[in-house]
């Protein structure tokens, strides 16, 4: 037993050793190739494909055997002065070329590279990219003036990440300087800037994409409609019968309505200061006295950050009154509509699936709803003092929603 246990001693003793000295050797790098031979075969023209895309071209060609042959390259000028390579290796069969500035033909050269960096005669064929998602998206590019800013929109139908760049003439000194830039990958754009003086101002917008084509500039001329945040401190419930439902017993979680407007958002992690009303089948409503007559132009809800897109409002409508003590009937005079309103989703995802953008868009600085005139309330400035919420749906679908934090702006009108 002791002469095994001395073997294996020295065995592993050995082997410590060696691998030692084999670390403080010096490395030396194995070549695999041969400096002498020749470029690789070329890629045959005529096994390649050519499919185009918006903004982009897919080549396909059989890579031919060569053992000298380490990858293919394509070179061309996706826009004026520019030149562009895409590489693949010799088990890929397949180039993208991207960034192209328009739509037309371009002339694309391509070579087979040998390990020993070699280059083989280029092979020639002609690509016809589409339009460019920029191209497409900035006859759509607009702006408008809204509450307390601007808001901007496009439509990206390709969904491919592009940029919006806002700038403004805020010093009236005639040169535009950067206000801020937004990259949606979503159909649907939608950007807003706020806390803009209500005054007339130059804005300047533009697209770019990931590649640095840009398109031209537009320049309007708008002048924010004025609006003030009104004071939460004066607020308080104005609970009517078919109200939401507070009690503690029927409420798990047992925050309450004060939650809904004390400044105070939730951190990660957290689990304090939420609104989340009883669990019971939607509508379900909730009403509260501004302490102050103003003609509402805006609100803000702010998620709890662990049900972002998930029991949060979807699709709400929002009540007004102007008179002391409104009852609980809608259908009456005692009260107006104020607007329906449904909650965005830049990604355009099913609820199961939220991206960062997503997150990003709409935690910690919360979701905006203009107040707008439509076809359902042509003329919703109107002067409100209780004001009345009607959750409809929640993008979860189910009986359960939260509010971290509900601001509001207008304008006082006493």
């Amino acid at each position: 037993m002791k002469n095994i246990f001395n073997n294996f001693r020295n065995l592993l003793l050995l082997t410590v050793m060696l691998k030692i000295f084999f670390a403080c050797q010096e490395s030396t790098s194995l070549v695999y190739y041969d400096k002498n031979a020749p470029a690789p075969v070329a890629i045959d023209k005529n096994s390649v494909t050519i499919e185009n895309l918006p903004g982009k071209s897919v080549l396909r060609y059989i890579v031919p055997y060569d053992e000298n042959l380490l990858s293919v390259k394509a070179v061309f000028e996706p826009a004026p002065d520019v030149v562009r390579e895409a590489h693949s290796s010799r088990f890929v069969d397949t180039l993208a070329l991207e960034g192209f500035s328009e739509a037309g033909d371009y002339t694309v050269k391509i070579y087979s590279i040998g390990k020993n960096k070699k280059e083989s005669n280029p092979v020639t064929v002609t690509v016809s990219p589409k339009v460019p998602p920029i191209v497409e998206a900035f006859p759509s590019l607009n702006m408008i003036a809204t509450f307390g800013g601007v808001e901007g929109s496009f439509k990206n139908e390709s969904k491919t990440p592009i940029k919006a760049v806002l700038m403004a003439d805020t010093a009236n000194t005639g040169e535009p300087v950067f206000l801020q830039s937004y990259v949606f990958d979503n159909p649907n754009a939608v950007f807003t800037l706020r806390d803009l003086a209500s005054k007339p101002i130059k804005f300047f917008v533009y697209l770019m994409d990931r590649w640095g084509n840009m398109s031209p500039t537009k320049e309007y001329e708008l002048t924010p409609l004025f609006e003030e945040r009104l004071d939460k401190t004066i607020w308080k419930e104005y609970k009517l019968p078919s109200d939401f439902q507070n009690s503690l017993e029927n409420n798990y979680w047992g925050y309450q309505f004060p939650g809904l407007f004390s400044e105070y958002i939730c951190p990660q992690g957290g689990w304090n200061g939420n609104f989340i009303p009883e669990v019971r089948p939607l509508p379900s409503l909730f009403t509260i006295d501004l302490g102050v007559t103003a003609k509402i132009s805006r609100f803000n809800f702010v998620p709890w950050w662990t049900w972002v897109y998930s029991n949060y409002p979807r699709h709400f409508e929002v009540w007004g009154s102007s008179i002391p003590n409104p009852g609980d009937d809608l259908t009456g005079d005692e009260w107006k509509f104020l607007g329906d309103f449904h909650s965005y989703k830049p990604s355009g995802e099913d609820p199961g699936a939220v991206t960062n953008a997503d997150y990003n868009f709409i935690w910690p600085d919360g979701e905006n709803f203009d107040v707008k005139r439509t076809e359902m309330q042509p003329d919703p400035y109107f002067p409100v003092r209780i004001i009345r919420f009607k959750i409809l749906q929640n993008w979860s679908n189910g009986d359960q929603y939260s509010i971290d934090e509900l601001s509001i702006w207008g304008e006082k009108v006493e």
